[in-house]
């Protein structure tokens, strides 16, 4: 009688687990997502204009005994693209920083070794900005200022004949340094 009460509570006992450990038949949340949206347009660019351009819609002439005014149509429009173009390049010129690429030369803790680095750059790399950082116990150096991998890469595989750890990361750059390097 024991071994059966035993064996009765055992049972018992794996059954409420079992049915813990079940996957349950109904979901009380039983929606599905159908659609997403989320207004992003607090991440994108503002520009601040001080010429709003305008470009006026006409009807393209049906007759081609009017050349005149599509032609008048494509000059008012052509102006409007050259004023908006001229606008960007001047709002870029005014920007200082964005993102871009550096190399990084040097990793290590060896002081000696990091100066060695810093000299050998100066002395043949004189064109490329050179930015040293140290965090304990780590020295670093990254240069250059690049807008594209492909800028960067042609510095990398000269580089590479020196320092054995050159790889390119994506940095916050100096956009009037890139530029300029060329």
């Amino acid at each position: 009688m024991k071994k059966y009460l035993l064996f009765v509570c055992f049972l018992w006992t794996l059954s409420s687990c079992m049915s813990k450990l079940s996957p349950a038949k109904e979901s009380k949340n039983t929606e599905k997502i159908t659609e997403y949206s989320e207004d992003l347009s607090v991440f994108r660019p503002k520009y601040e204009s001080t010429q709003p351009a305008i470009i006026e819609k006409t009807e393209s002439p049906k007759t081609p005994n009017a050349p005149s005014k599509s032609s008048s149509t494509l000059k008012n429009e052509n102006d409007a693209v050259e004023a908006m173009l001229v606008h960007i390049k001047e709002t870029n010129k005014k920007l200082a920083e964005g993102k871009g690429f550096r190399i990084q030369v040097f990793s290590g803790n060896n002081k000696a070794d990091f100066e060695s680095a810093k000299s050998y750059l100066y002395r043949n790399f004189s064109e490329l900005e050179l930015y040293e950082s140290y965090s304990q116990p780590t020295y670093k150096i990254k240069v250059g200022d690049f807008i594209s991998i492909d800028e960067a890469s042609r510095y990398q595989t000269d580089l590479k004949t020196k320092f054995s750890t050159v790889r390119i990361i994506s940095d916050k750059i100096n956009v009037k340094k890139a530029l300029e390097i060329k």
